[in-house]
């Protein structure tokens, strides 16, 4: 694994498991990186209601502020995965197109299923790491495997907490480029 302060990890992989939040730290991150001049593009996941029905998962877009929803509706027994690709596909072309501009700092949401069989938003995240663009993509526990089949041990793996998010931050260049 390599180490948050290693000039070769561009990327961090805040892996989580099934009882921890990714996105609430990930969410403090991104508000304050903001606020101290960061361009940041990409998606941050949010739920609807108490938080703990997948179906109502949604994806903000960190460029627009808009809500996209990304979970299909497969009724109420359906015990498969409720991910929306043709949603995710629609997300993945915004986020190509917010690779474009140039930001700091780019935010994947989730490599989970799509992404671990090779679609998804995977042609991004290695988009942006092609054009040394810093990376947070949030990797649930049970696709790690698959994520280091894919980083090729090329990232920070970090705790959900900000306080890891933010050490690795400021280990980036573009990060360091504005103190």
């Amino acid at each position: 694994m390599t180490q948050p302060d290693s000039p070769a990890a561009r990327i961090a992989a805040i892996v989580f498991g099934r009882d921890e939040d990714p996105d609430g730290p990930l969410g403090d991150f991104l508000a304050a990186a903001a606020r101290a001049g960061a361009a940041v593009a990409g998606f941050l996941q949010e739920r609807q209601g108490d938080g703990r029905e997948r179906r109502d998962a949604r994806l903000r877009d960190l460029g627009s502020g808009e809500s996209l929803p990304v979970m299909q509706d497969l009724g109420a027994h359906a015990e498969g995965c409720r991910v929306d690709p043709a949603a995710v596909a629609a997300a993945a072309q915004r986020l190509g197109a917010a690779i474009e501009a140039g930001p700091d700092l780019v935010v994947a949401n989730r490599f989970g299923r799509l992404e671990s069989e090779g679609s998804g938003m995977l042609a991004e995240i290695g988009e942006a790491v092609a054009r040394e663009i810093a990376v947070i993509v949030c990797v649930p526990r049970r696709y790690l495997d698959a994520w280091n089949d894919f980083s090729g041990g090329l990232d920070a793996q970090l705790p959900p907490r900000r306080e890891a998010i933010e050490a690795w931050w400021r280990a980036q260049p573009s990060a360091r480029q504005r103190d």
